[in-house]
């Protein structure tokens, strides 16, 4: 913005980041047998499930996710929170992960144990009961899109590109950067409102796949390339 002019601007068409909506639908085919996924990774196979998914570093949100968790289960024992990523813990790091007490109710997942193909993550993905990604900076994360391609629904902050997929109370709920009480009162509003997860996680996915479908921003993007060579 800063190195063009303002008609510049207002003549540039956009893209967006996209999801590719043939390989939702292979993942959705998919037969997948929970209870064995879950007994894969020594997760439990009775409680709601809180899924969040990239580098497990503080830009993501890490620690906001850890204390709603911590929020929660001071209340009820009955949610399990996993987060998947390729991140190695320090030592210091992993200190502060225990100092949260969540015991057994968080599992750090590394993402190349859930398998090589990435139809194998959205497999996983479809484990979770509600999807949350609490960055403070971000652009418009492909795994939230994913994740909201599937029907999950999701949880994420009102930073950058976010609000343009998730509408709060419409396509799914927005929170603050770095507010932990409200992330740990929207897992909790969803946990207890099957009817509000399934309007959201229908509503999301359907916006998902109307506008940040990878073969429309192809198009777009097409015919951008044909008008320009055209008016030359």
């Amino acid at each position: 913005k800063p190195f063009v002019p303002e008609k510049f601007l207002e003549k540039a068409v956009v893209t967006y980041t996209n999801v590719n909506p043939d390989e939702i639908e292979a993942a959705l085919r998919e037969n997948i047998n929970r209870d064995e996924l879950l007994g894969k990774f020594g997760l439990p196979k009775d409680k709601f499930l809180v899924l969040g998914l990239g580098q497990f570093i503080d830009r993501k949100g890490r620690w906001v996710f850890l204390e709603a968790a911590r929020k929660i289960l001071e209340k009820t024992r009955d949610t399990v929170f996993v987060w998947i990523s390729n991140t190695v813990l320090t030592e210091a790091e992993q200190a502060k992960v225990e100092s949260f007490g969540l015991g057994g109710n968080f599992f750090l997942i590394k993402s190349e144990d859930v398998g090589s193909a990435h139809l194998d993550l959205m497999k996983f993905l479809r484990l979770a009961d509600v999807y949350t990604l609490p960055s403070f900076v971000e652009g418009l994360p492909i795994s939230l899109l994913e994740a909201m391609a599937l029907g999950i629904p999701s949880v994420s902050t009102n930073v950058y590109a976010i609000p343009e997929a998730v509408k709060n109370g419409e396509t799914g709920i927005l929170i603050e950067a770095g507010d932990a009480d409200a992330l740990a009162a929207a897992i909790e509003k969803l946990k207890n409102d099957a009817g509000l997860r399934k309007k959201l996680g229908e509503s999301g996915r359907n916006w998902v796949l109307q506008n940040f479908n990878e073969k429309t921003v192809a198009e777009i993007a097409f015919q951008a390339y044909q008008k320009s060579f055209e008016s030359r």
